[in-house]
């Protein structure tokens, strides 16, 4: 009786590793698992000896004001402390506007935050929004995005579980994990990233696209740029992607389907033209959906208010460009602007605030001056391009921004105090600032190489192939940031507009983890059989398990039928 009862436990531990020992059952056990568990860790580094933050700078109001709320005055500067607690508060017109313009600014942060005051009363908060629960939220979010990457990585269990981890510990790192509860805009692009990688991982797992997969990855860019516009860089690595792959559509199938009676034997390979244009109707599905994606999200940007469009001039030429040369005067000439304005130099929009009147020569700058115009007035100074890609380089390693502190008021900390709780991708960024000129560039070029040479390998499957391409279009996705951000508010607050650089180089690093498990499949027979499709393409739709687990007990019959049938044969 006591062997007996021993044996049970056992008995149950063995029937249960065999129930995770299916590919179905383990993939979607092992991510559902990670996801919970980096929300856990998640809410205890945010929560855990007392909640930390970003505090505000000003932007916040834009956002929070849609929302009728205020914050409540806790008798110090905004910039010191994280205020968390909001009021109800009715704003009326401009007071609630980018920059009192009476232009609205949107974001998808916004639902986060809507969300947030839904449920701030449920859990016992006794103000309208408080964002404590803006970070219970984000941390959900994260957690599922975890578990999708998870579930959508072509690889062995444990290196997905090494990958997600990492994934997790520079998510949590003090230069990341902060924003989570603040009220600007940066959560919802930084979750939308990671959704962006679960989608391309799952876009990518086969030799075609669907329609399907093509929309999940539509979605995911859309809601990253619709929360920060200068995202809109993501473009440059995810359209490749997008188009890499034929589509599978009923449509296009029943058009190019060739048959061939047996006795004629194999079709001979078509021409480089007629490959070029059968490979480019193929891709017609993805082609119109990137194009409609593209058109939303530049409309999109083209509504933000213009008020934002005049302070990245401004910023770029008074507080970047002038700076960085010697001869103010003949830079505002060379960029066909009133010399008078060189009294700016060095001066943020602020310095325009205030009664009085509009100095000579601003409005003839705000009507010439153009994108076209900065990027032409660098492609005649290459010296001045050095000088504020080093900057950028600078702010890069520096991480965080140093004016916002971290902590609630009543936290006994000091004013503008930063906690430190994960510090392990803001210490590797410190260590690299001497070499910052040597470590960046080779691990976002390096990067770039590695995916395009996977992306391209002919002997690993598409899924192997896929992690390139995430790879490859996450590096092209650093570098456009970087750009984006010296040639859009230049120096200004340009540590705080870095946060996406940063963030993109911290998930170089597991991704780079993954392209090593890739090249552990290089030349594998397995990975290109039908029969290990399942465990290479990650979870199946809930709809297709039992179809799934039907072909496989039905390809294991054959198998045991064939092995029957060679032991009866004569020896």
């Amino acid at each position: 009786m006591t062997v007996a009862k021993l044996a049970a436990p056992l008995g149950a531990g063995r029937r249960a590793w065999g129930w995770l020992a299916e590919p179905g059952r383990r993939i979607p056990v092992v991510s559902a698992t990670m996801g919970l568990l980096w929300t856990v860790i998640m809410l205890c580094r945010l929560f855990v000896g007392g909640a930390v933050g970003l505090a505000d700078n000003f932007d916040g109001h834009r956002l929070m004001c849609q929302l009728q709320v205020a914050s409540v005055p806790n008798g110090h500067d905004v910039w010191a402390y994280l205020n968390p607690v909001y009021d109800t508060h009715v704003w009326y017109g401009e007071a609630c506007s980018a920059g009192g313009t009476g232009e609205p600014y949107y974001s998808s942060e916004w639902y986060f935050l809507w969300l947030a005051k839904l449920l701030t009363p449920l859990f016992g908060y006794h103000h309208a929004l408080d964002l404590r629960m803006l970070g219970i939220v984000v941390s959900v979010f994260f957690g599922v995005a975890i578990g999708l990457i998870c579930a959508a990585l072509p690889l062995p269990v444990w290196v997905r579980v090494l990958v997600v981890s990492l994934i997790g510990l520079f998510t949590a790192d003090s230069a990341i994990a902060p924003y989570f509860i603040s009220p600007l805009s940066e959560p919802a692009a930084i979750i939308g990233m990671l959704f962006i990688i679960a989608a391309l991982l799952r876009l990518l797992r086969r030799n075609y696209a669907t329609v399907s997969d093509l929309l999940l990855v539509s979605a995911a860019v859309l809601w990253t740029v619709v929360a920060k516009t200068q995202t809109i860089t993501m473009f440059a690595g995810v359209l490749p992607a997008m188009l890499i792959r034929p589509v599978r559509f009923p449509l296009l199938a029943k058009v190019f389907r060739r048959r061939r009676e047996p006795e004629m034997g194999p079709e001979p390979r078509p021409r480089l033209a007629r490959r070029l244009v059968v490979g480019g109707l193929r891709r017609t599905p993805a082609f119109a959906i990137c194009g409609l994606l593209v058109f939303g999200c530049l409309q999109f940007s083209a509504s933000q208010s213009r008020w934002l469009t005049e302070i990245y001039y401004f910023h770029q030429v008074f507080e970047t460009i002038l700076p960085l040369g010697s001869d103010p005067e003949q830079d505002l000439k060379d960029l066909g602007v009133d010399e008078s304005l060189a009294k700016y130099n060095g001066e943020s929009i602020l310095a325009l605030s205030g009664p009085g009147e509009v100095p000579q020569g601003y409005r003839e700058f705000l009507d010439t001056m153009s994108m076209g115009k900065i990027v032409e007035f660098y492609a005649t100074h290459p010296g001045r391009i050095f000088a504020v890609l080093d900057k950028g380089l600078d702010a890069v390693t520096e991480a965080r921004p140093g004016y916002l502190g971290n902590y609630l008021p009543d936290s006994g900390e000091p004013a503008y105090a930063h906690e430190n709780r994960v510090f392990v991708g803001e210490a590797l960024f410190t260590l690299f600032r001497p070499l910052r000129w040597v470590v960046f560039p080779v691990l976002w070029l390096g990067s770039l190489a590695l995916g395009l040479w996977l992306a391209f390998h002919r002997r690993l499957g598409a899924s192997g192939r896929g992690i390139g391409w995430v790879l490859a279009a996450m590096s092209l996705n650093t570098m456009a940031q970087l750009a984006s951000v010296l040639l859009s508010d230049g120096m200004n607050d340009i540590v705080k507009h870095s946060v996406f650089v940063v963030y993109s180089t911290y998930l170089l690093f597991p991704l780079l983890v993954a392209a090593l498990g890739a090249l552990d499949k290089i030349g594998r027979p397995d990975q290109f059989l039908p029969d290990q499709r399942l465990p290479n393409t990650g979870v199946p739709w809930p709809w297709q398990r039992k179809r799934l687990r039907r072909e496989e007990r039905i390809r294991q019959e054959a198998r045991r039928a064939a092995e029957r049938e060679r032991e009866l044969e004569p020896v």
